[in-house]
């Protein structure tokens, strides 16, 4: 047995029938979400090796092999004078652009170039309106926007419950947004609950559908592709579930917005 058989074996990330394009198209959309910022002249941090070790594996199981050689170099010039964030990024939204294309319509998605903001919006809304029972926004950056640009357009029936982090600059607004809304008549047939988890708790951007379709968004909502590219994907079914089961209970366990 060749030692790349054994790795292949050992690692079912590498290997290239053990992963679903569905499966790969959600754990690429959480590995660009998760970017580190690389930043210039620093060390590497143990998490930002773990990531690049877990996309490295990545691009390797989609086969790609342009991808796997450009972020391979790329990860080499970390710290040199050849240094960039984005040449690390770019071999993601490639492979994440060939797997959209091997998994059904119903699960693609939308990306959304940098400056692109209107689009970028129109793609949450778009999400944000299809019919259901309830909806569940995750989002630790979450700001009065939620209220003022996305809330009027959700179509669940039994509103619609947002799950942040509490920020100072974000929670006065959050606060008398939340009030109006609630005073207001448009509360009674689009309910409105904001409540915050634990302050490290919250780790995606998360548009979750009955408790049953989470759709992965790369980038807070408020800030939907104002500087660097961004994407909004449904996440494969399994995936999904266990996403909306995790935050489900941190739900349960969250504080509301008050003074």
């Amino acid at each position: 047995m060749t030692p790349t058989t054994t790795r292949a074996q050992n690692n079912p990330m590498v290997n290239k029938h053990t992963i679903s394009p569905e499966q790969l198209l959600a754990l690429l959309e959480a590995a660009i979400g998760e970017a580190p910022a690389f930043t210039y002249e620093e060390e590497l941090t143990e998490k930002e090796i773990r990531w690049l070790g877990r996309v490295d594996a990545l691009l390797d199981a989609s086969g790609l092999m342009s991808a796997v050689v450009n972020f391979r170099t790329a990860r080499s010039s970390l710290g040199t004078f050849a240094h960039s964030r984005e040449k690390i990024l770019i071999p993601l939204y490639d492979a994440l652009s060939h797997a959209e294309l091997q998994v059904p319509l119903s699960m693609q998605g939308a990306f959304i170039p940098p400056g692109d903001t209107w689009n970028g919006y129109a793609a949450l809304v778009k999400i944000m309106q299809t019919p259901c029972d309830h909806m569940m926004i995750v989002d630790p950056y979450l700001n009065s926007d939620i209220y003022t640009y996305f809330a009027p357009h959700c179509a669940a029936g039994n509103g619609m419950r947002c799950l942040t982090v509490k920020r100072s600059e974000n929670h006065s607004g959050l606060l008398a947004s939340g009030l109006k809304w609630a005073a207001d008549k448009i509360s009674e047939a689009n309910s409105v609950e904001v409540r915050y988890a634990s302050a490290k708790a919250l780790h995606d951007r998360l548009i979750i559908i009955d408790s049953r379709e989470s759709w992965l968004v790369s980038q807070s909502i408020k800030d939907i592709a104002q500087r660097s590219p961004a994407s909004v994907m449904r996440a494969e079914a399994e995936l999904g579930r266990m996403k909306a089961e995790h935050y489900e209970e941190l739900w349960k366990k969250s504080t509301h917005v008050t003074a």
